[in-house]
């Protein structure tokens, strides 16, 4: 049984590098899109700038990240368990969510280079994570009201479809500018 774990996590591993990596690819290349001028540009006075975006996109990523290593139990459910939940609920491009305020981004103005330089490094660290750590944990650092526990696989697939929302809003704005 536990080769077969083991086995199990293992292609769970490698399947949600693909999508981590595909993610933050398109991160990256979307970002790269806008100039420096239009990465400080909203279309509006409620609306965030690409350089918002991507510094929400960090925040959010790297506080995340101490939870994914701090302390886990097992799991005694499936570990995708809530993968489907989180899907549907971020990649809901319609629904509108108000921001923690500790991942609030700053006012800017965004300097390009420098955010892509942060995203590469939350990209380096949730990477580690995926690499070396127990992904079918239950992370105990972090309980979200409306999923209740993750495992760290789950929080992973969370970090996907959180990214893959903002990456749809900054190729919205990119298509407005």
């Amino acid at each position: 049984m536990e080769n077969q774990t083991s086995t199990h996590q293992n292609d769970s591993r490698i399947t949600l590098l693909a999508v981590f990596e595909d993610t933050a690819n398109n991160l990256l290349s979307t970002i790269a899109l806008f100039n420096d001028q239009q990465i400080n540009i909203a279309l509006s006075d409620d609306s965030w700038t690409a350089g918002q975006i991507a510094e929400h996109v960090f925040k959010s990523n790297t506080q995340l990240i101490p939870v994914l290593n701090g302390a886990g139990k097992p799991a005694k459910r499936d570990a995708t368990e809530k993968v489907k939940m989180i899907k549907d609920l971020f990649l809901d491009f319609e629904a509108k969510f108000k921001s923690a305020p500790n991942i609030l981004p700053s006012n800017g103005p965004h300097d390009k280079s420098e955010v892509i330089a942060l995203l590469q490094t939350a990209i380096t660290g949730v990477r580690e994570v995926i690499n070396t750590k127990d992904l079918y944990l239950i992370s105990t650092e972090l309980v979200v009201p409306f999923f209740g526990e993750l495992t760290r696989l789950e929080w992973l697939y969370l970090i996907c479809y959180h990214t893959q929302k903002h990456i749809h809003q900054l190729k919205n704005l990119w298509q407005s500018l």
